[in-house]
């Protein structure tokens, strides 16, 4: 990226070429701004983004059950919400697989009367989330369920409709409804009542071979893990240390069976005219050995996160989501997988076509920008599930993270790192603010999360100093600064720049718990961009706080600073 390059432009982010890196050189044009397919891939992962911090907030950090509420079924219909998203998002998958016209305005390259800007449409998908994150600062909402269902419904609704509109204009969208006759309107009343519809057959999902199937193989997996297993096979009862469950005919996997084979045999139905008949009916007994395999992992790991984290957790969180998302990720795994089998499709071949797509999506900008950030929200939610104390697991996060960066090595290697002093001392000056802010909130320095790990915990530190110092700034930054605030600095005016500034150092601050600070650290990191448009210049600076604050946190045994 050159001196002079527009801040506003996302693509600047990933200028390369003879001319790099010479004032006035101009910055290529992203890929992504070309096709509503990458505009519509952008905003599903900033749509799963904002799924994974609502999840987040309303499992983990406000504590909220169903049998508190007056009318606990109306609360156990909204936990299904999600269900009915997945279902509706893999409807719109398969249907843009197998009806690709009725997509076609998505393949259009212009700017289309009618369509939100990205930094429109993301300002307004950050409005959608911070309405639904609302209710948590309410303190007890047991009084009523109203206010959180209506909080998330409509956060949720104008999320999902800026994403709509930042990717093609409304109307597309409803030519998609009206061109998808009577089929397309059946299917998406089924997707949306799925859970009801499945909830109906509840009583007829037992198999009971197939339960005893699942039973012994969840002892056996259970067995390969340190701890005291107990099973009473008459009652189907498994223990794992003090966490007993009961597997009964609904833990069979006959739900997931006939989910996936209502999905796959969708999925052959549409693509019938260009697979391969009958071989592509393998895909078949595949989907049904992959939705077992994965019934009885989600089984061994609901009682191993009983047993060792949060019986709560296990019962209300992970048995509620594990498997809507298990199936809905098997679904998509195996419409990609069979896409990709060349040998499935009449006089196709999918190898050097996906080999092209893949470069294209490593030397995009814009998914540069955003993918190492969904990484980023993943591994912290992982960690938080499956560990109870998710700090002393960050080991684990730094390989994802690195992942998630080495994927886009070619943006990254067309930047500018040439070192500019200010950066640096603005990066200081903030790391030094920080740490007052954490010696201001007081409190008892809580015991080191590497304790207990022995010659371990000369690894933990290290591996959280290159998280610290090397990753998380170059994550976040280029999603907070060089996507979201290149984007909002396309408003006009001094309102309008200064509103981006104040926006993304907004948004900035929502992922971090020291709210003020991360605000004020935010607003400083926007300035450094701006002032010449330079991602690296943001890069740096939050590098230097980082390692300010890991070297104070490190001299004084107060890993809580970081």
């Amino acid at each position: 990226m050159t001196d002079s390059a527009d801040p506003s432009d996302p693509a600047a982010v990933g200028g390369a070429g003879p001319d790099h890196g010479q004032a006035g050189a101009p910055a290529p044009k992203a890929p992504f701004l070309a096709s509503g397919w990458r505009r519509l891939g952008l905003f599903a992962a900033l749509l799963l983004g904002e799924l994974l911090i609502v999840a987040f907030c309303y499992q983990f950090l406000v504590e909220i059950e169903c049998t508190d509420f007056q009318t606990p079924q109306a609360c156990l219909a909204l936990r299904e919400g999600l269900g009915r998203l997945l279902a509706l998002a893999l409807l719109t998958g398969l249907a843009m697989t197998a009806r690709p016209q009725l997509f076609g305005f998505l393949g259009a390259g212009g700017s289309g009367a009618g369509r939100l800007s990205p930094g429109a449409a993301t300002a307004a998908m950050l409005a959608g989330l911070a309405i639904m994150l609302l209710p948590a600062l309410w303190g007890d909402m047991t009084a009523s369920l109203a206010p959180l269902a209506l909080a998330l419904a409509a956060g949720a609704a104008v999320s999902v409709a800026a994403a709509l509109a930042g990717t093609a204009p409304i109307a597309c969208w409803l030519s998609v409804l009206r061109r998808g006759g009577p089929w397309l309107w059946a299917a998406m009343g089924i997707a949306l009542l799925s859970p009801e519809l499945t909830g109906l057959f509840n009583g007829t999902w037992g198999w009971p071979p197939l339960t005893a199937a699942t039973f012994e193989l969840v002892l056996r997996l259970l067995a390969l893990l340190p701890g005291r297993v107990a099973a009473a096979p008459n009652e189907m009862v498994i223990g794992f240390d003090d966490f007993l469950i009961r597997v009964g005919d609904p833990c069979s996997g006959m739900q997931g069976f006939a989910l996936i084979t209502l999905v796959m045999a969708g999925f052959i139905a549409l693509e019938r005219r260009r697979l391969r008949l009958p071989l592509a009916l393998v895909l078949l007994p595949i989907g049904l050995l992959a939705s077992f395999g994965l019934n009885v992992l989600r089984i061994a790991v609901l009682i191993w996160i009983g047993a060792r984290i949060s019986p709560d957790l296990a019962v209300n969180a992970f048995h509620s989501y594990a498997g809507w998302l298990l199936f809905t990720l098997l679904s998509i795994g195996m419409v990609g997988a069979a896409h990709l089998v060349p040998a499935l499709w009449r006089g196709e071949k999918a190898g050097p076509a996906f080999g092209a797509r893949t470069a294209a999506f490593r030397h995009d900008p814009v998914s540069a920008m955003l993918v190492p950030l969904v990484v980023l929200l993943l591994s912290g939610l992982f960690v938080s599930t499956f560990f109870t104390n998710p700090e002393a697991a960050y080991p684990y996060r730094v390989p994802a993270m690195c992942a998630g960066l080495v994927l886009f090595l070619p943006v990254w290697a067309g930047l500018d790192w040439r070192v500019d002093p200010l950066p640096l001392l603005v990066g200081v000056a903030v790391g030094v603010m920080w740490i007052a802010a954490g010696v201001a909130a007081g409190g008892e320095a809580p015991p080191p999360p590497f304790a207990g790990l022995g010659l371990a915990a000369a690894s933990w530190i290290v591996l959280r100093l290159a998280g610290t110092v090397l990753l998380v700034p170059l994550i976040e930054e280029a999603a907070f600064r060089g996507y979201l605030l290149g984007h909002l600095l396309k408003l006009p005016g001094p309102a309008g720049q200064a509103g981006a500034v104040l926006v993304s150092s907004a948004a900035f601050a929502l992922l971090h718990d020291s709210g003020t600070a991360a605000f004020v650290a935010g607003l400083a990191f926007a300035l450094v961009y701006k002032r010449r448009g330079r991602l690296t210049d943001a890069v740096w600076a939050h590098a230097a706080a980082n390692l300010v604050v890991f070297a104070a946190a490190a001299a004084s045994g107060n890993w809580a600073l970081i």
